[in-house]
């Protein structure tokens, strides 16, 4: 269990060189604390050496990332990340480089910065952990600080405890009220239950005299499952006169050994035990996550594979290049086909796609748009007394002249022609929606081929939209050019005569006639009146003989006709008081163009999606290779695969993060064959 961390500060550096250790969290110790907690006395107890920056104000100003390693050696020296090749065995040099290096990174302002310092420090007097010291805690910002500096320094500890696999070493001062604690308090906001954060109370050898802190280490104030350790910082004092710090860990060991309220406690307190105890923690945490982190690392070492092979090699040569072109243009008709097909539809569960919505357009938004549309919606029963009175011109209107409902008919076939305009619309738009969701690697790749790509296919459509249209101008054109009477699902006069009657019975009752006094033959003869006569599948007898009014005060004013040639009247229009014959005429007109424009309505409902699909779907469909091959396909096609900005940027940190997933697969490797081997 001891190499637990040396390997995994290994693995960190792997991370870190393969600039993927933001991708992959590792499991660390977080050390967050106000200004004036103590929180670098506690720091350079552990690595036993004086090492921090001091001063007033903001020292720390950026993260620094702390590794210790124990050595076998009684050299002790550090090395920084950003300086590799450079050994500092002076730890006041380590001190001035973290000054230097903050002022690299931040500047000489009072401003805070998000890039850390990365320190190891090697020596046989360390246990083996991995710390982050963040910036102090402050309440406000003094004179020369940024105004949000309490907000920036908040939001960057947040950000760091915020991980699940962060152990946080919450630092508090004793002699203050631990429910003022501002580290804790961060603490609680990311941990409420306490299950991965660990106190540690300073400047208990300062309390106030009649009070301890026996209640905060016992957990009785402030609750933590990994509980509370005491320590005793260094004084100013011992500071300013470069006290060992050997010398005052053996002074703080006395001081809890000797106190009557700490005695019983003393094996549990101070700054040897809390490193041992961060030690034990972070290789306890360590050994728990290592099948999660072993599966964010394959996971993320095939995400990274896949995009190389997206991404695919650099393009050097003509036939490499024509090669790809090619490719891509397989791809796309094939893509575009299955799509139409329904083989190749993502996200299935969200939305209708492709086929699927080009089928729904056509039986659903389609068929039943048609299906609502009413006949007689703009047509009166004065419209049609007007168009028959037209039709029948000086004859008499004992029948239903044939002309007035051709007439009326072919005035309301034209009804179906703008939805099916619209279908034609919605299917075309669905075919550009095909277009824009199709996902090849290499379009991304070359967006400029990409949109080549896009112009022609749109072209194309484009292209058939104009016969698509002409065609089922056509159909409508068709269905008006001949009345089929004879078809055999249209209802025909004699049944729409007695499916009128039957409407009308309640208006136009027969005359209540005496049979006893009628003779036999006179009977027959009404009867043979009312029905259809041979002349016309269509006319029929009146029921009642129109008698012609002699009186001129029987025509209404309106209808008087002037026999000054020079002023004729402008409009002339029927009486708006109708016969029972004429309601009778209305009645079975309307049925008629009701029956036949059904037959018109199932005719246009199935060829119009047809007429979509041979014209425009299939064609496009089947035209689109060949067509982006006539286009696309040159020998100077250098500049449709000009790689877009940051491919080859993006293939080269794919690369890297490859080859730095790969050693660390072989890192947590070492770590599995260790636990074996144990």
């Amino acid at each position: 269990m001891e190499k637990l961390i040396p390997l995994f500060n290994k693995l960190q550096e792997v991370l870190i060189s393969a600039n993927i250790s933001h991708i992959i969290s590792l499991p660390q110790i977080v050390v967050v604390g106000s200004q004036s907690s103590g929180k670098s006395s506690v720091l350079e107890s552990i690595v036993g050496k004086d090492f921090l920056p001091r001063g007033s104000g903001i020292v720390t100003k950026c993260p620094l990332r702390l590794k210790l390693v124990k050595t076998q050696e009684s050299q002790e020296y550090g090395i920084f990340s950003h300086i590799p090749d450079s050994f500092f065995d002076n730890f006041d040099d380590i001190r001035e480089e973290i000054k230097n290096r903050t002022t690299d990174l931040v500047g000489n302002g009072r401003s805070i910065s998000t890039q850390p310092i990365d320190l190891t420090i090697y020596s046989p007097n360390v246990l083996d952990i991995t710390m982050v010291d963040l910036p102090g805690i402050v309440k406000i910002s003094v004179s020369g600080q940024s105004r949000d500096i309490e907000t920036n320094i908040r939001d960057m500890i947040l950000q760091y405890i915020s991980n699940p696999d962060t152990i946080i070493l919450a630092i508090s001062a004793a002699n203050n009220d631990l429910a003022n604690s501002d580290a804790l308090q961060l603490a609680h906001l990311v941990d409420p239950n306490g299950e991965r954060t660990i106190g540690v109370l300073t400047k208990i050898d300062i309390m106030d005299r009649g009070t301890d802190a026996v209640d905060m280490l016992n957990g009785t104030v402030f609750p933590l499952r990994l509980g509370y350790v005491g320590v005793v910082c260094r004084s100013q004092e011992d500071i300013n006169k470069n006290v060992p710090m050997k010398k005052h860990l053996a002074k703080e060991e006395k001081f809890f050994r000797e106190s009557p309220v700490y005695a019983r406690y003393a094996d549990r307190l101070g700054i040897r035990y809390l490193t041992m105890r961060l030690n034990k923690i972070l290789q306890t945490h360590i050994n728990n996550s290592i099948p999660t982190i072993k599966k964010k690392v394959n996971d993320e070492l095939e995400a990274n594979i896949s995009k190389l092979r997206e991404y695919g090699e650099a393009l050097s040569t003509r036939d490499s290049k024509t090669g790809v072109l090619l490719s891509v243009i397989q791809k796309v008709a094939k893509s575009f086909q299955e799509n139409i097909e329904g083989k190749n539809v993502r996200n299935v569960t969200e939305e209708l796609m492709g086929g699927a919505r080009i089928n729904y357009i056509f039986h659903q938004i389609f068929v039943s748009g048609i299906a609502k549309i009413d006949p007689l919606q703009e047509l009166s029963d004065q419209n049609i007394r007007t168009a028959v009175m037209n039709a029948t011109g000086l004859g008499s209107s004992l029948f239903i002249p044939e002309s007035a409902f051709e007439i009326l008919i072919k005035s309301q076939i034209p009804k179906l022609h703008e939805p099916s305009l619209n279908c034609m619309n919605l299917i075309y738009e669905e075919l550009k929606n095909i277009i824009y969701k199709i996902e090849i690697p290499e379009l991304e790749r070359f967006k400029k081929l990409k949109d080549a790509v896009s112009d022609v296919i749109n072209q194309l459509l484009a292209s058939r939209l104009k016969p698509t249209r002409k065609m089922i101008d056509r159909l409508i054109d068709v269905e008006g050019a001949y009345i089929n009477t004879h078809h055999p699902q249209f209802i025909g006069g004699s049944k729409a005569l007695i499916a009128a009657q039957t409407q009308l019975k309640p208006v136009a009752q027969e005359p209540i006639i005496d049979k006893s006094i009628i003779p036999p033959p006179l009977i027959q003869k009404k009867k043979e009146e009312t029905i259809m006569t041979s002349s016309s599948w269509f006319s029929f007898r009146s029921q009642e003989t129109p008698k012609i009014e002699q009186e001129e005060e029987k025509i209404p004013e309106r209808q008087k006709i002037s026999f000054d040639f020079m002023s004729p009247p402008s409009s002339l229009q029927p009486s708006s008081k109708m016969t029972n014959d004429e309601k009778e005429q209305i009645e079975m007109i309307k049925i008629l163009i009701k029956s036949y424009f059904d037959i018109v309505r199932v005719n246009i409902g199935d060829l119009v999606p047809k007429t979509i699909m041979g014209f425009l779907v299939n064609r496009s469909k089947d035209e689109l290779q060949r067509e982006l091959v006539k286009k696309l396909y040159k020998e100077e096609c250098d500049e449709l695969l000009e790689e877009s900005d940051g491919i080859a940027q993006e293939r080269e940190t794919a690369s890297q993060a490859v080859d730095g997933l790969r050693r660390a697969i072989h890192i947590l490797n070492e770590v599995r064959e260790y636990k074996i081997n144990e």
